[in-house]
């Protein structure tokens, strides 16, 4: 197996991972804990703000693992970049896309705890 084709195989899998995390939060299943869900002392404070904000991490974690699947397919294609900086973007890739839907919460979270008129 390739550097190209571990890479690829990784990261998709990583994705379906992703996805299979944030299927729950999506559907409100997952009541405050302390291991699984977007814990911060706003979203652990209040049930309303816990669910909200993890349905809406987990639509990111779903729109972030299918931007990072597209993204390392055509990375894979392409085969443009020698199998080091393949190794870096493969990386860049599974993290950024998830890391722009954790910020994103965190805004998001923001927004619902100062607004008191935000819909819950």
């Amino acid at each position: 197996m390739s550097v190209y084709e571990k890479g690829l195989v990784t990261v998709l899998c990583c994705d379906l991972v992703f996805v299979l995390v944030a299927l729950p939060l999506v559907l409100r299943k997952v009541p405050r804990n302390v291991a699984y869900g977007y814990r911060t002392r706003a979203t652990m404070a209040d049930d309303a703000v816990w669910y909200e904000a993890n349905a809406h991490f987990g639509r990111g974690l779903l729109v972030a693992s299918a931007v990072s699947a597209v993204l390392i397919l055509a990375a894979y294609r392409s085969q443009s970049l020698s199998p080091d900086a393949f190794l870096k973007a493969s990386l860049a890739i599974l993290v950024v896309p998830s890391l722009v839907a954790a910020l994103a919460t965190g805004r998001y979270v923001k927004r619902l705890t100062s607004d008191p008129a935000a819909p819950r």
